[in-house]
């Protein structure tokens, strides 16, 4: 399983996943492969979300702190499929995160990590344990202003197998993910801190203030002043 697959079931439904279809009741949160498929009588009564390994890489480090002890990896079982209730509410919220990926995955495993702590600890060691060499450099140079290719060069592979090892664990190539790592980063740091927005820029890995500046509009569709404003 190289993604997780998240199903939010509003009404009933069935999951077809390795050969078998299983029935799934109302207000069911299933974690599954990402070959799983999901039915129902209505597409508006389920919602599915793909959360990748980087993706977990990322999330283990904001909520280590709900993490349970370590276990040896081969007591751990990982199921094809995983059902926990959900109630309205949560339901309701999943619904207002979903145009917020980030937040949306960060919140629904720790909502999973409060019902099954010993089981979704287990599935995040699982997913960090394979290819944590390579997401824990990228995790630790994204600022740095190089193009893919010498992130490529730095780990001793092509840039083919680069953007393939990033649709593997991030679901976007390597250009994708770094651009919108560093446009997360800075707008942390606009938030947080007292820095010029030039400074910041080049903090977060841009070698052009101008073309931080535009990227910044385009993806929180105001300019980086305009959000430290509305902060202030």
């Amino acid at each position: 399983m190289s993604a997780i697959q998240i199903i939010l079931f509003r009404q009933p439904g069935k999951i077809h996943c390795q050969g078998e279809n299983l029935a799934i009741d109302s207000n069911q949160l299933v974690v599954t492969t990402e070959e799983a498929t999901a039915s129902a009588m209505s597409r508006d009564s389920w919602l599915s979300i793909f959360c990748y390994p980087g993706e977990l890489h990322a999330l283990y480090h904001e909520i280590a702190d709900l993490i349970g002890p370590s276990t040896e990896m081969n007591r751990f079982q990982l199921e094809s499929v995983k059902i926990l209730p959900v109630f309205d509410e949560l339901s309701n919220v999943i619904e207002q995160l979903k145009g917020n990926h980030n937040l949306l995955i960060k919140f629904i495993f720790m909502y999973c990590l409060g019902m099954d702590n010993g089981y979704f600890s287990g599935l995040m060691r699982y997913f960090l344990a394979h290819n944590d060499k390579m997401l824990s450099y990228l995790e630790g140079n994204f600022m740095q202003p190089w193009p893919v290719t010498r992130f490529a060069e730095d780990l001793g592979i092509e840039v083919r197998r680069l953007n393939f090892l990033f649709y593997k664990n991030y679901g976007v190539s390597a250009k994708q993910w770094l651009l919108e790592r560093r446009l997360s980063y800075a707008r942390q740091q606009l938030m947080v801190t007292e820095k010029k927005v030039a400074d910041i820029a080049l903090d977060s890995g841009f070698s052009n203030h101008a073309h931080f500046t535009e990227s910044f509009k385009k993806r929180y569709l105001c300019s980086p002043t305009v959000l430290r404003a509305n902060f202030a």
